[in-house]
């Protein structure tokens, strides 16, 4: 694997975008040779945080952007979008223990985050919301 630099894509906030985006996510994995428990990670990582802004934001944000890159042994995902403040690492994870029918819906998306990248990092930047997330690769 080649170390990249990261070249973003942009997205309107809207359901409709999310074949664009996997769509890079795939592009990118096919060039860097990963395999496919580390594209799947990636890929759903990214429609994950994407279709929380779609969904969440209010107001809706404008833009997003997503960018991709290997540094080392690791992937390097930034996403970024111009929603009002949220830091999704706040986030309480879910009680497991609790029965399915009894846990609240929602928060398992970025459990599945938190458990599948080695970092997930959040700032807000110029009125933006920017996670970095990292996962390193299997060889």
């Amino acid at each position: 694997m080649q170390p990249s630099t990261p070249i973003p894509i942009r997205l309107r906030p809207e359901l409709a975008e999310l074949e664009q985006l996997a769509g890079y996510v795939e592009s990118f994995a096919l060039k860097q040779g990963l395999n496919p428990a580390d594209t799947n990670a990636l890929a759903l990582a990214a429609e994950e945080l994407f279709v929380n802004t779609v969904r969440h934001s209010h107001p809706p944000a404008n833009l997003v952007e997503y960018a991709l890159a290997c540094s080392g042994d690791s992937a390097v995902t930034t996403y970024s979008d111009d929603a009002q403040p949220y830091d999704p690492t706040q986030q309480a994870a879910p009680d497991a223990t609790l029965p399915v029918d009894v846990r609240p819906i929602g928060g398992l998306g970025i459990h599945f985050i938190r458990k599948t990248m080695q970092g997930f990092h959040y700032a807000r930047i110029d009125g933006r919301n920017v996670i970095t997330l990292t996962r390193r690769l299997v060889r």
